[in-house]
């Protein structure tokens, strides 16, 4: 008896769930704007791609003067979004900023811009070259559409998921960074694996990759005998980073540096 009241409540449960969409429905006019865009943003919430678009469609040819048909030209980005449709997502989103720069919605569909050029960044598979070798340019073009955000609504709650995700972004490019940094430091190519680390340095300090950047300067500057730059660079990395690997390896090379022997300037001919 009371696993049968169990059960009983339950079904009731689920019914009342599943029904819950179609009882705002049922107070609606079948033919009213509402009614259609609330159909419509039904089907795109359970994954009805095509018939989520036909009824977004018929509220903007059919009732294109309320302010569901201007929802209904985000929300066809939005399936394009969800169908991995990335380009014709960010041309929609780009259109309905156009022709509705006022809207409240203005901050999401700039979100979703970013958010669209964010996940066809390049990813690591085994069996592909990792994501720091990869061009990076879709990593910028995310970031500039989350920093436009940023810029415009500051103290809008979405723009705090938009930071986090500049951090990510920069985070992968300082990796990339570093990733063309120790290809240079590893084929000699000294001048050029100084400015790359130099230049971590720089524009991204403190994710994580300051040790090894120091560590490429001091070293590349060494070999090409720019013995000041080098001393700077790997004295701080002994300071700040006496637990990494190179520490020890960074000491020896400021022992060289000082057994140097300082060469005569030549006097100036007359």
């Amino acid at each position: 008896m009371y696993l049968r009241q169990i059960v009983t409540t339950l079904v009731l449960a689920l019914l009342s769930f599943a029904c819950a969409p179609n009882a705002k429905l049922a107070k609606l006019d079948p033919k009213s704007a509402e009614y259609k865009y609330e159909a419509a943003l039904i089907a795109l919430e359970d994954g009805m791609y095509p018939e989520a678009v036909k009824g977004f469609s018929d509220v903007k040819s059919k009732h294109p003067y309320t302010a569901f048909a201007r929802l209904a030209d985000l929300r066809i980005s939005d399936v394009y979004f969800e169908q991995g449709k990335h380009d014709e997502s960010i041309g929609s989103y780009r259109r309905f900023l156009k022709y509705n720069p006022g809207h409240p919605e203005v901050p999401y569909a700039m979100f979703r811009i970013g958010e669209a050029y964010y996940e066809r960044l390049p990813q690591d598979w085994w069996f592909l070259p990792p994501s720091a070798e990869k061009d990076q340019q879709r990593v910028h073009q995310a970031i500039d559409a989350f920093r436009g955000l940023i810029s415009r609504f500051p103290q809008n709650d979405i723009a705090k998921k938009a930071s986090e995700r500049v951090a990510i972004c920069r985070t992968r490019l300082a990796q990339h960074e570093m990733y063309v940094a120790d290809f240079y430091f590893k084929r000699d190519r000294f001048k050029a694996s100084a400015k790359r680390a130099e230049g971590i340095l720089q524009n991204y300090p403190g994710l994580g990759l300051d040790a090894q950047a120091l560590w490429i300067t001091g070293q590349s500057r060494f070999e090409i005998g720019e013995f000041e730059v080098a001393s700077l660079a790997l004295d701080r990395l002994i300071k700040e980073f006496p637990a990494f690997e190179e520490a020890e390896a960074a000491s020896q090379t400021l022992q060289k540096i000082a057994n140097q022997k300082p060469v005569k300037a030549e006097p100036e001919a007359p």
